[in-house]
């Protein structure tokens, strides 16, 4: 039926109501119904594949996350993903750390973190904080832990700015410190000021 429907707004309510109806009627069905989405049209298979994601991380937890363990490392893969951690971080985050530290696929495991990451950091950020804190400094981390930067820099402009001079890249470094200080400035500029004449005088 897809196929023989021109690309637009009709072939996107197909899609949708399908996905819909697979998820429904059970996961085995509804991975099939995925897998076999057309590939012509990436764009609406990874919004699709996103979207059953998301449906199928409500039913079926665990067996939804095998599946995205088993998925090429590709946009598809990486969407299912998305939906799948905004689900399980917010019932339960820790577990959702140690499924992401098992992901073979190193692209796959740091786009994890970092997905999880943003939304760990918002209900837990101490847990978050542990968590991250058992990875050494790399390149690889830094998108990461400027996700985490991100999102504690208001609620904890210091401890924010701690974490961005752990990060490698020189360039990502001075941004995320610079950010910090806009946010650390609003609420007390002594501090902020008096932090980065200390840490990072190299930002006047």
């Amino acid at each position: 039926i897809l196929k023989t429907l021109p690309e637009g707004n009709a072939r996107w309510q197909v899609s949708t109501f399908l996905a819909q109806q697979y998820a429904k009627g059970g996961f085995e069905k509804a991975i099939e119904w995925a897998e076999n989405f057309p590939k012509e049209d990436e764009r609406m298979r990874e919004t699709i594949l996103g979207q059953m994601g998301a449906r199928l991380a409500r039913q079926v937890l665990s067996a939804t996350a095998q599946w995205v363990k088993s998925m090429d490392e590709d946009g598809a893969a990486l969407r299912v993903m998305d939906s799948l951690l905004r689900q399980w971080a917010d019932k339960d985050a820790n577990s959702a750390s140690k499924w992401v530290d098992e992901i073979p696929q190193e692209g796959k495991r740091y786009y994890g973190m970092k997905q999880l990451t943003s939304r760990w950091a918002l209900s837990d950020p101490i847990a978050t904080a542990k968590w991250l804190n058992s990875f050494p400094p790399r390149a690889e981390m830094d998108p990461v832990v400027n996700e985490f930067v991100n999102r504690i820099s208001s609620r904890d402009p210091e401890g924010a700015a701690g974490w961005a001079l752990s990060i490698t890249d020189p360039k990502t470094r001075k941004k995320a410190v610079q950010k910090v200080m806009s946010a650390w400035e609003r609420t007390n500029p002594e501090q902020a000021k008096s932090w980065q004449q200390n840490n990072f005088p190299e930002l006047e």
